[in-house]
């Protein structure tokens, strides 16, 4: 019996051995096939039920890891080909296999952000409209950051270098040379011998125009200027003008009307306008760079000018900053009207008839058969009721609109009725008077008008108007007019409020009281036992209007850095977008040098 017992032992490990090979086979060639779910679940289901089986728990990692593996590789195919619902659905199937999968859940964050990408790819090309380099490439670095592939961002970024190629029209080597440190000293000297120093200097040609006279002379005492720097004091010593040919060329010409005619080229640009008019557009051009040729197309909100590069710059960064979304707000209003009312009835209420039993049995009416009685018996019919009722009534009467509106705009709101008016007109004639009607209305009930003013701080100011009023008609008149009567309650403020501050309206108040009998005559009127022959009925209203009212800031101006809407335009003859410096790796701007060769975005 010992002998055998290993034998046994052997043969049962055989046995499980070869047992649990048949389900994993069976769950792998499903894995194979493509039914990973079901792959796994059998494995799962084995493993559990052979919890000390070690080739199953080793079988269930490793297939696991490799589900995984091939759903995130086939995840990233779908994505790649730009399949947005395939690889949310395939990541979904990853997240169900392995829910803490890291790769899985930044996968879907992307999918969140890439839905977004029409909304950059917006936002971009609208910057770009408006001259807006820096907040083009804002929306275009967004863009690639989401998705390195994207052919709109990488065209968005192509779009914004061309354009920043055309702001600097002038070559690198022009620059280097014009960048070149020189210490000059000279006293009434020629002007051309100046320049032909220069030249020499820094490898330039400088030519000059045939209409320069020739006895100009200059005095020029610097020290470790730039050669542009230098160049731009003796043209502002002498009137002149420059203009750049080649990399190395630059023609000089006199400031004269003729002269700018025939050497400053000009530039043609179309401006897409948002939110600014295109008319306010255009007198603020007109205004502040004084140029004439300009277009506005209506139709299409655009505004195209032609003038000189450093020009359309200008006009550029002006309606930069102009053509800004106008801020909103929403109020949140509620109207209250607190009514209440109380009715007090107190008393007997005694019948408005006597009547009398003659002998035969027959009652008649003591007011209509008084005189005709010869005998009989007074009975009163019905009995006197006594009256004890108190009633107490609270009303509330709400409405809560929310309302957004724009800045300065006026927002009107009317819950009620229209009541019609019917009044008559009577036209004498032969046949005898015409009356002719006609109908208008009168709107009734709750009218409120608001005003909101946004701040760049936020603050809201509020121009409030409202109403409250209710018609009652009256008894027509003789030629027919039916007169209406009007109760109504208004309020007209301004206020401040910050965003998100609630204030609160009231103090529109209306009493109301009014007192009725029902009483014997006589008996009724004496005091404190009148009240056994009689019945009072008063009834007290009281009534207060409240409004409270929030305003939400939803969009404000953004905000403009002194830096941005502050930039220098050269001098009132002379016009320059950029100020003559250096900057990093040569200068910065050279707005001495105009260059309309260079086109406008």
């Amino acid at each position: 019996m010992s002998l055998r017992m290993p034998y046994i032992l052997l043969l049962l490990l055989v046995l499980s051995a070869c047992a649990s090979v048949s389900p994993q086979r069976e769950a792998i060639a499903l894995i194979d096939e493509g039914n990973y779910e079901a792959g796994l679940a059998q494995l799962e289901e084995a493993a559990r039920q052979s919890p000390r089986n070690t080739h199953l728990q080793i079988a269930l990692t490793t297939q696991r890891s490799r589900v995984v593996t091939l759903l995130l590789t086939q995840a990233e195919q779908a994505r790649l080909m730009r399949d947005p619902a395939m690889t949310r659905a395939l990541l979904d199937r990853v997240l169900a296999i392995e829910p803490d999968n890291a790769r899985a859940h930044e996968g879907l964050r992307q999918l969140e952000r890439q839905a977004h990408l029409a909304d950059y790819h917006r936002q971009g090309l609208t910057a770009l409209r408006r001259g807006d380099l820096l907040d083009a490439e804002r929306q275009g670095r967004a863009m690639l950051a989401i998705d390195s592939q994207s052919p709109e961002g990488q065209a968005l970024m192509r779009s914004i270098e061309q354009l920043r190629v055309r702001e600097q029209p002038i070559s690198q080597q022009l620059l280097t040379r014009l960048g070149r440190p020189v210490t000059l000293e000279f006293r009434d000297a020629d002007l051309k011998v100046i320049f032909e120093v220069l030249a020499q200097t820094s490898g330039l040609n400088f030519i000059f125009d045939k209409d320069i006279r020739q006895d100009l002379k200059a005095t020029l005492f610097v020290r470790e200027v730039t050669i542009a720097e230098a160049v731009e004091l003796l043209l502002q010593q002498n009137q002149l003008h420059q203009k750049v040919v080649n990399d190395n060329t630059i023609l000089i010409y006199p400031d004269s009307p003729q002269k700018l005619k025939e050497y400053q080229e000009l530039v043609l640009r179309t401006f897409y306008l948002t939110h600014i008019d295109a008319n306010s557009a255009l007198n603020l051009i007109k205004n502040m760079l004084k140029t004439r040729d300009v277009h506005v197309d209506e139709r299409l909100n655009t505004l195209t000018m032609r003038d000189t590069q450093d020009a359309v710059r200008m006009a550029e960064k002006l309606l930069q900053l102009q053509d800004q979304a106008d801020p909103e707000v929403v109020l949140e209003v509620e109207v209250m009207e607190v009514s209440r009312q109380r009715i007090l009835d107190l008393g007997l209420q005694w019948p408005n008839t006597f009547g009398v039993v003659n002998s035969d049995g027959s009652a008649v009416t003591i007011l209509n058969q008084l005189r005709g009685i010869n005998s009989g018996r007074i009975s009163i019919s019905p009995s006197p009721q006594l009256r004890i009722n108190a009633q107490d009534n609270d009303i509330n009467t709400l409405a809560s609109p929310v309302i957004r509106v724009r800045n300065r705009e006026q927002a009107r709101i009317h819950i009620g009725q229209r009541v019609p008016i019917i009044s008559a007109t009577s036209v004498p004639s032969t046949q005898g008077p015409v009356i002719t009607e006609s109908i208008t209305y009168l709107d009734v009930g709750l009218k409120l008008e608001v005003q909101p003013t946004v701040y760049l701080n936020d603050v809201v100011a509020i121009r409030i108007s409202l109403e409250v009023s209710n018609a009652t008609p009256l008894e027509a008149t003789r030629q027919g007019t039916i007169p209406v009567q009007v109760d109504t309650r208004n309020a007209t403020t301004t206020l401040s409020l910050n965003n998100g501050e609630t204030q609160l309206l009231a103090g529109l108040v209306r009493n109301d009281h009014s007192a009725a009998g029902n009483k014997i005559p006589g008996l009724g009127d004496i005091p404190t036992v009148g009240r056994l022959f009689g019945s009072n009925r008063d009834t007290t209203g009281k009534s207060e209007l409240v409004l409270s009212i929030t305003p939400r800031v939803v969009r404000n101006l953004p905000y403009q850095s002194p830096v941005d809407m502050e930039f220098p335009m050269g001098t009132e003859s002379f016009m320059r977008s950029r100020p003559v410096q250096l900057g990093e790796g040569g200068l910065d701007g050279l707005g001495m040098i105009q260059d309309p060769g260079g086109e406008a975005p």
